[in-house]
């Protein structure tokens, strides 16, 4: 870093040796500095007077890239954001990686086979760096503590530390559809699996109650020799004139009302 700037940041090292040379926001190896804030941006920092953290810290070529335009003034800001990007960047092979088993590869064809395990590989690089937790560091003035926290997703009061152990658990235990889960769990509510479950319960039970109510017209039209549509669109006219009632319930009102006059 020039004279021009050093009066303005902070150098920071990692306190570890075993943190040397490595990326502060993923683990992989530092050939970078990444600036709080951007160097291009210190200049209107300095000038609107906004608090920032004002340190260079150690990040690998992707990091820095990553974060080099975003206005974020705090390691902590640029640590959370970067995860974010990592996740959107790499989410379609964090999804194979996390679906899929290498016990699977076996019954697949090579091609189909390779690609899956080289998504597989990719997913679970991107994983671990999204769960690197950072390392203590300090600077000219501080010392900053980065104390590991082990990660933990509920599910339902079942506690997991890895995500594709929960994800599996829901799977297998729970009985979820994969992709359906996945993509709920993943896309709407960002890894809560709670949440995840009662909204993907919420649509499982009114696309088995839609099955289950066409089943009860086409049976009642069949038995009653009714026309399948008349039937159809009278049920849903009796259920929006009152939505307390059942697909069952409306048609035994149509029967009453016109099957059996």
């Amino acid at each position: 870093m020039s004279s021009k700037f050093s009066q303005y940041y902070q150098h920071a090292y990692a306190c570890n040796q075993n943190n040397f040379n490595q990326c502060f926001y993923c683990g992989c190896e530092a050939t970078e500095r990444d600036h709080c804030p951007p160097l291009h941006m210190l200049q209107s920092t300095i000038d609107l007077g906004e608090d920032a953290d004002f340190i260079s810290i150690a990040a690998c070529y992707e990091c820095h890239a990553l974060l080099h335009n975003e206005r974020l003034l705090t390691i902590d800001e640029r640590f959370s954001t970067l995860k974010k990007k990592l996740a959107n960047k790499y989410a379609k092979p964090l999804r194979v990686y996390n679906m899929w088993h290498e016990n699977e590869l076996a019954d697949m064809s090579d091609e189909f086979a390779h690609s899956i395990k080289a998504g597989m590989t990719l997913g679970k690089e991107a994983a671990e760096r999204m769960a690197f937790v950072g390392f203590t560091y300090a600077t000219e003035e501080a010392k900053v503590t980065v104390r590991e926290k082990t990660p933990e997703f509920d599910v339902e009061g079942s506690v997991f530390n890895d995500f594709k152990d929960a994800l599996n658990y829901c799977i297998d235990t729970l009985k979820v559809q994969r992709s359906d889960f996945y993509k709920i769990l993943v896309e709407d509510y960002q890894g809560d699996f709670n949440k995840a479950l009662s909204q993907y319960r919420h649509r499982h039970d009114k696309v088995t109650a839609a099955k289950d109510g066409n089943c009860l017209i086409k049976e009642f039209s069949k038995q009653h020799k009714q026309n399948s549509d008349f039937v159809t669109r009278t049920v849903k006219y009796f259920i929006n004139q009152d939505p307390s009632l059942s697909t069952q319930a409306a048609l035994d009102k149509l029967y009453t009302n016109y099957v059996k006059k």
